[in-house]
């Protein structure tokens, strides 16, 4: 195609100068001039007209001008045109590419927007969720009416999942635990992954029973145990410098094995759920307190300083044998950890979410990134050489998690080799009474 650009003005002037002249002759130059022009414009308004119903054309590949700047225009539209369509195709093949590798997915993947509306799931998401075709363009907290996954969306955060019941258990899908998990996809939207985690809830089920039976057993021969060695310290110590020194070896390890007992205990009845409601109001002030007058004696044989810094109004909704808990364990792991002349501080700050923060701070050794993931698993300890002659029976932070989640709180941990520790637990603000 030839392609000037000048072809347009040429024609142009070339008609306005033979018309010009043509209008002189007849005596009106200027009237002729002027029916020139508005001939011109509704010839190129028809030309226009022609150029848009054949923009608008899906399949029409004949072009409505050669030459010139309609032609020129023309050509780009076309191959732009055949751009879009090129693309097009390419997204449907992606898409429809991505759709058979999710739905062969052994997980439920369902797509939402960032209301939670419903965009697309595949077969495994319609099996353990009950999702139906028409179920499209619908909220899933609607559809999927569980009070922890309802929280569990409100209050969304990075790499977290939830397991819940699945919401119907029949003979076609046997799931009756599933995991939830979700992710950021793409700019607007949202995965959620689903799990069939039935036989993993079942093995860590028989787990937590043989725990907690096996700590039941233990508990009686262990108490007998130490009712012996007591009897024995006190007929042989004073006469055996030696036997009584062992004795109080023997003692201390079976007050080490029963505390460990105890921890067990108390983690499987939080686990399964056989605590108290944790709905009272608590003061926080008078439970550290409490704290304090524990471990004042601890702190100061160390040298260290413990300080709390929590107003005396605070109140929160929950359960203060709980809270008790919490902070014996953060404390107590805060005066252990630390180095003799340190700094112990509990006390709380309000985030920009409205999220109240009680948090346990100390100047002591820190931990490294690679474990903080791992705190709140039970028995994990870390095993650096400054710390490991340090006493625990690693349960204390797994109870601590399972605590704050009787409160619909979590617990953040912020640490560095060398700079200390801060222990942050993050309670609602539906829970906060200042």
């Amino acid at each position: 195609m030839n392609i000037n650009h000048n072809y347009e003005r040429n024609t142009f002037l070339l008609w306005f100068l033979t018309v010009g002249v043509l209008g002189v002759l007849v005596g009106y130059p200027v009237e002729v001039l002027a029916l020139f022009l508005l001939a011109y414009i509704v010839f190129q308004y028809r030309r226009l007209q022609r150029l848009y119903r054949w923009s608008k054309k899906s399949g029409d590949h004949d072009l409505p001008f050669e030459d010139g700047l309609f032609g020129q225009i023309s050509e780009d539209i076309y191959q732009s045109k055949m751009q879009g369509l090129a693309q097009k195709d390419s997204v449907k093949y992606q898409l429809e590419r991505f759709k058979k590798l999710i739905s062969v997915f052994p997980d439920g993947v369902v797509i939402l927007s960032l209301s939670n509306e419903i965009k697309w799931f595949n077969k495994q998401a319609s099996q353990l969720l009950i999702l139906k075709k028409e179920d499209t363009g619908q909220l899933i907290n609607h559809l999927v009416r569980h009070p922890r996954f309802t929280h569990f969306l409100k209050n969304l955060k990075s790499d977290d999942a939830i397991v819940i019941e699945a919401p119907v258990i029949d003979t076609s899908w046997s799931a009756e635990k599933i995991e939830i998990r979700v992710l950021p996809y793409g700019d607007d939207e949202r995965l959620l992954l689903i799990r069939d985690v039935t036989k993993v809830e079942r093995t860590n089920q028989v787990r937590k029973d043989f725990v907690s039976n096996a700590s039941h057993e233990l508990r009686t021969p262990l108490t007998v145990m130490k009712g012996y060695v007591e009897m024995l310290l006190a007929s042989t110590a004073e006469d055996n410098v030696q036997v009584g020194a062992s004795l109080r070896k023997v003692d201390q390890q079976v007050i080490k094995m029963q505390t460990m007992i105890e921890e067990l205990l108390a983690l499987s009845r939080l686990e399964e759920g056989k605590v108290e409601a944790a709905n009272s109001l608590v003061n926080v002030r008078s439970v550290c307190e409490q704290i304090k007058s524990e471990f004042k004696s601890a702190a100061n044989e160390h040298q260290q300083s413990l300080v709390f810094d929590v107003p005396s109004s605070l109140n929160l909704k929950g359960s203060k044998g709980s809270l008790l808990t919490v902070l014996r364990n953060l404390v107590g792991n805060a005066i252990n950890y630390s180095d003799e002349n340190g700094e112990i501080r509990v006390g709380w700050a309000i985030n920009e979410q409205g999220q109240g923060q009680l948090f346990v701070k100390d100047t002591g050794q820190g931990i490294g990134a690679r474990h903080l993931s791992r705190l709140t698993e039970r028995f994990y300890r870390v095993a650096e050489n400054n710390i490991k002659n340090k006493t625990g029976t690693g349960l204390g932070l797994a109870i601590v998690k399972h605590e704050l989640e009787r409160h619909e709180a979590h617990l953040v941990i912020d640490s560095q080799e060398g700079e200390g520790s801060c222990f942050q637990c993050v309670f609602p603000a539906e829970r906060i009474d200042p």
